[in-house]
């Protein structure tokens, strides 16, 4: 594995798994059936609303039965640190279990590109350090760059504007938001725009030029090829698919 290379896979567990450990932390995320877990010692489980976070260099062992099958994310250390402040064993919202089920549909479908799924791993680490972990404890300019980005991401942003607001300028604030965050903040603004309108083509009546309105895009034009650059399919396949 890659110091850089985040991989997801899609796994189902015997009864029972010899105790080991690997130099990378690990997200199991839920499908199907329950997985019992120690980790370091610690009893758990994966299922329905909770999800595992196993740590590098973590002794963890495993048993399960009737079917199961869960999704798990090998993550290295280099891109996740705070990965390892956060508790073992963890409970899933609604959100973060819709996310879940949206990146299995992506590997089961191929319709992500491996760059596509790294970043969208990288989004879903990031809402599980923001709901569990300390939130990161962000530099402060980098963390009201984020701010402005999650409150305005339905309205045009320029790099320039953002920098300003966070008091950097645009080289050191693409270094400073990619090291802490995992991304720069044109990819972090550009996943967000499109699980939310991923989302509203899925959950809501909204027309797809209403849509790509509520996201920060002026042209229909625009926001198509983006959505199927992103996702591998054009905005229209998912309508179809939510009727």
């Amino acid at each position: 594995m890659a110091k850089s290379d985040v991989s997801l896979h899609l796994r189902s567990y015997g009864d029972e798994g010899k105790h080991h450990s690997h130099g990378h932390h690990q997200l199991v995320l839920p499908l199907l059936g329950k997985l019992s877990l120690f980790v370091d010692q610690t009893e758990g489980a994966v299922e329905r609303n909770r999800a595992a976070i196993i740590p590098s260099g973590s002794d963890h062992g495993y048993s399960a039965s009737d079917q199961n099958r869960f999704l798990v994310a090998d993550v290295p250390e280099i891109l996740a640190p705070a990965l390892e402040r956060l508790p073992f064993f963890v409970e899933l919202d609604s959100a973060l279990l819709h996310y879940i089920q949206f990146l299995h549909s992506q590997l089961v479908n191929g319709a992500g590109s491996s760059h596509t799924e790294h970043q969208m791993l990288l989004l879903l680490i990031q809402l599980l350090q923001e709901r569990h972990g300390d939130k990161l404890n962000l530099d402060r300019r980098v963390s009201t760059a984020k701010q402005f980005i999650d409150d305005n991401f339905h309205k045009k942003i320029i790099t320039a504007e953002l920098a300003a607001v966070a008091h950097l300028s645009i080289r050191q604030l693409n270094e400073l938001f990619r090291k802490q965050i995992g991304m720069t903040p044109h990819h972090y603004l550009t996943e967000l725009r499109m699980q939310e309108s991923w989302r509203l083509l899925e959950q809501s009546d909204l027309n797809i030029q209403r849509i790509a309105d509520s996201v920060g895009y002026s042209s229909l034009s625009s926001f198509s090829d983006r959505f199927s650059r992103h996702f591998g399919k054009s905005p229209s396949h998912f309508r179809r698919k939510s009727k």
